[in-house]
């Protein structure tokens, strides 16, 4: 008995804020765990990350390797109503082999450096920066149209259907929604919920590598033309004005 009025007096002493406040983590918790009702419109999320390039990452002359396919790595971290856990995705390019098509290959393929890792069967080229432009559109499609991507819109897991089928489309930005000296990809379409669709605008604006200066399409520009061979660009950096945009029907 004693203990319960010890109880019952500690409420009564506790500030109203603190009870309210109590209350709100706690239904906040809840709500989330079940996923909030998505009303009619648009909700538009930003979005920060990264892509790191398949090692040593993009070049004028591209690398050798034995492998079938590479792996890139991706790293968004969403805000607002799409919360704040990193979508963490794997992007797959198949490598090329040396010597199918000699007047298309790489110059890694002819470079004396790699010609003892060629003669061991590294004749597979990967990571020229111009594929960036030719055939990054090829590998998110391959990589995500049968699993899609994983997203979650006011705490519902939701998944991005991805394609170029059906309504769905991926496709390359050059300035456009990535403003003026921007690239990027654009991807768009429906979703595991019912008159959800989205619009995911990627814009790499930076990057970090071996003689990078920090401007991604500078720097792409600059190592596709061969201005600089030295250049190895590691990473690319998603940011303003990249956005996770969907549509409630």
């Amino acid at each position: 008995m004693i203990r319960k009025m010890l109880v019952i007096a500690a409420a009564v002493a506790m500030p109203a804020a603190s009870i309210a406040g109590i209350s709100a983590v706690a239904g906040s918790g809840i709500a989330s765990a079940k996923g909030l009702p998505i009303t009619a419109g648009v909700h538009t999320c930003d979005l920060t990350g990264s892509v790191t390039f398949a090692k040593p990452g993009l070049s004028h002359d591209g690398s050798v390797t034995n492998k079938l396919s590479v792996i890139s790595k991706s790293a968004v971290t969403p805000s607002g109503e799409c919360g704040t856990k990193a979508i963490k995705n794997n992007i797959t390019t198949t490598t090329t082999q040396c010597g199918v098509t000699p007047l298309t290959d790489a110059p890694a393929c002819t470079d004396p450096l790699n010609a003892k890792n060629i003669s061991k069967g590294k004749d597979r080229y990967f990571n020229t920066t111009s594929s960036l432009a030719t055939g990054g559109v090829d590998s998110i499609v391959s990589s995500f149209s049968a699993a899609g991507i994983k997203a979650v819109l006011l705490g519902n897991n939701v998944v991005l259907t991805v394609g170029n089928t059906g309504g769905n489309s991926v496709a390359s930005i050059v300035g456009g929604v990535c403003g003026v000296g921007n690239t990027g990809f654009a991807l768009a379409g429906s979703t595991s919920m019912a008159g959800l669709t989205y619009v995911l605008n990627l814009c790499i604006v930076g990057d970090t590598g071996v003689a990078t200066t920090g401007g991604f399409f500078a720097d792409f520009l600059t190592s596709a033309s061969g201005a600089n061979n030295a250049m190895h660009i590691s990473t690319g950096a998603f940011a303003s004005p990249s956005q996770l945009i969907f549509t409630q029907a």
